[in-house]
């Protein structure tokens, strides 16, 4: 994705940015519970619970993707947002359906990647974070 038109885009449309930056935020804190309902839906004696806890963050990750729907937002960045989100609920039904794979894998980097490039788009004192705070 390029950076630039993504800072260009968010420029032009801070609500818009803001609120799929409120969406990766969620969809990133769900990340650790989404892994760990996964590696529950796999056989073994300590797995009781993993098909409810992994419909729970499936159920989640469905709410996230729907109300980025309901936003509506005309942007690459919302697009990949889209794919991703579909991304993590492809492993958990994966999981859900009895074959568990490796976890969210790549899909989870970029994701946090997706979420900190939104992040740096935020203004502070009228300037992007990337320039009010090199290396960021």
């Amino acid at each position: 994705m390029d950076t630039s038109s993504v800072a260009e885009w968010a420029r032009a449309n801070p609500a818009g940015r803001d609120a799929l930056l409120a969406l990766a935020e969620r969809a990133v804190a769900l990340q650790p519970a989404a892994e760990a309902g996964i590696q529950r839906c796999r056989p073994g004696p300590d797995q009781a619970g993993g098909a409810q806890d992994a419909a729970a963050v499936r159920d989640a990750y469905r709410s996230l993707r729907d109300h980025l729907g309901a936003l509506g937002v005309e942007a690459a960045v919302a697009a990949d947002l889209g794919e991703l989100l579909g991304r993590h609920l492809d492993a958990l039904e994966a999981a859900l359906q009895g074959s568990a794979g490796d976890g969210l894998g790549p899909p989870a980097g970029r994701l946090v990647g997706l979420r900190d490039l939104l992040r740096r788009t935020v203004a502070v004192g009228g300037r992007p974070v990337s320039d009010v705070t090199p290396g960021v």
